[in-house]
């Protein structure tokens, strides 16, 4: 596992050990019962189960990416794909989505620079062979290249992602490459503009016109040595009208786009434009309930729920406390947990049935299992489900270069 990826998983568990014991009453010292709830709060990369009952304030948590869309949960995750030769070190990440009841995945999405540059290699070194599980590369391979998937946050069946690759062939520049998009889940492909906004689809496009040329006109007007740099870099945005994710402005829905960037240094990054709002959806009726009302000052995150509410209070640490309170604004804390929190799927009203609660039960389990195991998929050998598709290796204990 690369030593980031490792740190990461410590914080969380030290996160679920410490922070989500069960907390005595705070307010003035009383001992009446939390309201009775029942939700799973997505936050930072991991998921906290929060259950409070006349037995108390339980909470369990894992490093588990969820979604949850046609009344159903799906766990997120994403694997690396090895495609490395002797000579050169070749590391993709694809997308699957497992079905927490029946625990079959499906392939989302996989990046296709890497897999390209692959084949390109071996037509280019026909001598050299792709390496086995057990195989290093050499200590100073020809090639690199590494994808990075990083996912935003899931709306219903849609989530948005951010894709980065770094090349590196023999003397060669490194070069990079950045892009953004929405994948619907239910169908395993790209999301379409108009099954995200509907009829605004038109609107939207307009819009977009406006914000890209007010960020190029904004680059233009600066005159330090900054602006003057990302001017120069300004030939290498190119519009992509799938390059955008789904984000919130004012309570209510909007796409961002990002325009991609490829080439040497700053190049690389992709230049993000103003958020566009959009009318609400069908599908926004079922993904509202789930976010939070935030704070001006960005300081707390709120769900209110009926007769109570779920409190996220962030400090300038960067630490984030939850806390469940009532129609009279008594509090019961119920830990620290990972930041920032995203989103709420609320299991009371209605109740969650008796196999849903099996599978989500199952999913934290598995979580805490290989929480702490690298994940890699070869592409030779595609996961099946489960534990299948984590598989170690010892390769995986050297450092990728980024």
């Amino acid at each position: 596992m690369h030593q980031s990826s490792l740190a990461r998983v410590l914080l969380v568990l030290l996160l679920l050990a410490v922070g989500c014991r069960d907390p005595a009453p705070s307010h003035g010292g009383t001992k009446d019962p939390a309201p009775a709830v029942e939700f799973v709060l997505a936050a930072g990369d991991s998921a906290f189960w929060v259950t409070s009952d006349t037995g108390g304030i339980r909470t369990r948590g894992a490093p588990l990416e969820l979604a949850r869309f046609g009344g159903r949960f799906f766990e997120l995750y994403v694997v690396d794909d090895d495609f490395s030769f002797q000579g050169a070190e070749l590391t993709g990440q694809s997308l699957y989505r497992r079905d927490l009841r029946t625990g079959d995945s499906v392939l989302v999405f996989t990046d296709s620079i890497v897999p390209a540059l692959a084949r390109e290699y071996a037509r280019l070194h026909p001598d050299d062979h792709r390496i086995a599980p057990d195989e290093y590369p050499d200590d100073d391979p020809l090639w690199h290249a590494t994808a990075t998937l990083d996912l935003g946050a899931a709306h219903g069946s849609f989530v948005s992602y951010s894709l980065h690759t770094d090349v590196e062939r023999g003397s060669a520049p490194l070069w990079h490459m950045s892009r953004r998009g929405v994948l619907d889940l239910r169908t395993g492909k790209p999301a379409t503009l108009a099954s995200i906004v509907g009829l605004d689809v038109g609107e939207v496009e307009r819009l977009r016109g406006v914000a890209m040329q007010s960020a190029v006109d904004s680059v233009r007007a600066r005159r330090d040595d900054g602006g003057r740099r990302a001017s120069e870099q300004l030939a290498n945005y190119r519009l992509d009208p799938a390059s955008f994710g789904i984000t919130t402005v004012e309570g209510g829905p909007a796409v961002e786009y990002a325009l991609p960037g490829s080439g040497e240094g700053d190049a690389g990054h992709a230049l993000p434009l103003a958020p566009i709002r959009f009318g609400e959806p069908i599908w926004w009726r079922d993904v509202a309930p789930s976010l939070p009302t935030s704070s001006a000052d960005g300081s707390r995150d709120v769900w209110l729920r009926g007769r109570y509410a779920v409190v996220v209070r962030y400090d300038t640490n960067g630490d984030a406390r939850l806390a469940i309170r009532d129609s009279t604004s008594r509090e019961w804390p119920v830990g620290r947990v990972s930041a920032p929190a995203k989103r709420i799927y609320w299991l009371d009203r209605p109740t969650m049935d008796g196999e849903t609660r099996h599978a989500l039960s199952r999913a934290f389990d598995e979580a805490a299992v290989y929480a702490v195991e690298s994940r890699v998929a070869s592409r030779r050998a595609p996961p099946q489900w489960a534990f299948a598709r984590y598989v170690k290796r010892p390769r995986a204990e050297r450092p990728v270069r980024r």
